[in-house]
């Protein structure tokens, strides 16, 4: 996904907004017609009938009319989304999450399909001609790709535009070495070559100020018994509320950077990564429990959850991957159970031998840092996997093999 910052007019963000406005109404229009006609006459409604009421539509309301065709159309599929992933929840017995009615402040992107016919560039790329509010201004950087869908999308005040696009990969030089990965809370990331990535704990470190427009902005709110906001369209609130929002975003994007350029280190580093299969959902769970069995050291688990998250293994592994895949590198996923338990040279396993951030064998006396400790063994088990996945392939079928 490419993104690019829009700089539109005043009256062609006032020209957006009443696009997002429309494609909102009509999504809220589509849910509420599936809603009513099954729970008062349990009957139906298809997307094929929706579709042709959209036709008809737009042949009688000019406002509705004024909205690019296809950005409709993609209103109806994302309805159609929503209800599958409802089924599919109910049919495995997860919470469902039956669609909602969408809210202005939580619709906030226009979709074209069929991008690279709706939205054309200039030569240059320095201009974006956008479907019923003309050329808009768009900051230059990489030159953008053939696309396929594209995005138009509204946050914090600012407009971008995201262009769906393959590119072709750019194979790294080849190192002949293979890295393991050791993930941590106090340092990020751990090599087995001893390289030691700090973690940037963006979070924490802007805790301070995202307090302080937290509290601002609870300040200036009016809220009744049940704690709901009464002033939601007061002017000196919406500032605030996108204040506390604009500070929110560039922790996220000091965070995301710090994980593209760690990621982007550890890929150039090796031909072969391993990584460590975790369970990031699983291991953040809430550990406050139920009334009738409530969690233990509740406080000390949500902690860490916070600095876990912050720390952002999930975003980590997906951008290690991402980048390896366009630099033509090998990933392995390996089993990390007792890796931080296991000697990097003798290879006993005792939980014994970890010693807070140092590990010392309680077999041969080897020490070493104890995150790197984890990914020697880390990179030891995605090699033995690999080569036995190759010689695996490499193995001819037998004539009973192929019967």
């Amino acid at each position: 996904m490419h993104r690019v910052r829009l700089y539109p007019k005043r009256s062609q963000a006032e020209r957006l907004e009443f696009m997002l406005d429309v494609t909102r109404q009509t999504y809220n229009a589509l849910l509420d017609e599936r809603r009513y006609a099954w729970t008062a006459r349990r009957i139906r409604v298809t997307t094929k009938m929706q579709y042709a009421e959209i036709t008809a539509l737009r042949a009688e309301d000019s406002r509705f009319a004024a909205v690019y065709r296809e950005c409709v159309d993609a209103v109806l599929h994302r309805l159609d989304l929503g209800f599958a992933a409802f089924f599919r929840r109910v049919k495995n017995g997860e919470t469902p999450g039956y669609p909602r009615f969408k809210p202005k402040a939580r619709w906030k992107q226009l979709e074209f399909p069929h991008g690279d016919r709706a939205l054309k560039l200039d030569q240059e790329q320095k201009w974006v001609r956008i479907p019923g509010v003309g050329t808009v201004r768009l900051r230059k950087g990489r030159a953008i790709p053939d696309f396929g869908r594209a995005f138009v999308a509204e946050k914090n005040g600012r407009w971008w535009a995201s262009f769906e696009c393959e590119r072709e990969p750019k194979a790294l030089p080849k190192t002949g070495k293979v890295v393991g990965i050791d993930r941590g809370v106090h340092v990020l990331a751990a090599t087995s070559e001893g390289v030691l990535i700090g973690n940037g704990q963006h979070g924490e470190r802007l805790r301070r100020i995202v307090s302080s427009h937290q509290r601002a902005l609870d300040a200036v709110s009016v809220k009744d018994a049940k704690g709901r906001c009464l002033n939601r369209r007061d002017p000196g609130r919406i500032a605030a509320a996108r204040r506390l929002a604009r500070a929110k975003e560039r922790e996220a994007n000091a965070r995301l950077d710090g994980l593209h350029k760690a990621a982007h280190k550890i890929v150039k580093s090796a031909d072969v990564i391993g990584l460590e299969a975790l369970d990031v959902r699983a291991m953040t769970r809430s550990a406050k429990g139920t009334i009738e069995k409530p969690g233990r050291n509740v406080a000390a688990k949500s902690g860490l959850n916070r600095v876990m998250l912050d720390a952002g293994f999930g975003t980590f592994a997906a951008l290690i991957r991402e980048k390896a895949e366009y630099a033509a590198r090998e990933v392995v996923s390996v089993d990390a159970r007792y890796s931080s338990q296991t000697c990097g040279r003798c290879l006993h396993v005792d939980p014994k031998s970890r010693r807070r951030r140092r590990f010392c064998c309680v077999a041969c006396g080897w020490t070493c840092h104890a995150d790197v400790a984890a990914a020697l063994e880390i990179g030891r088990r995605a090699e033995k996997q690999r080569i036995s996945e190759l010689s695996w392939a490499r193995t001819p079928l037998t004539t009973h093999d192929a019967a």
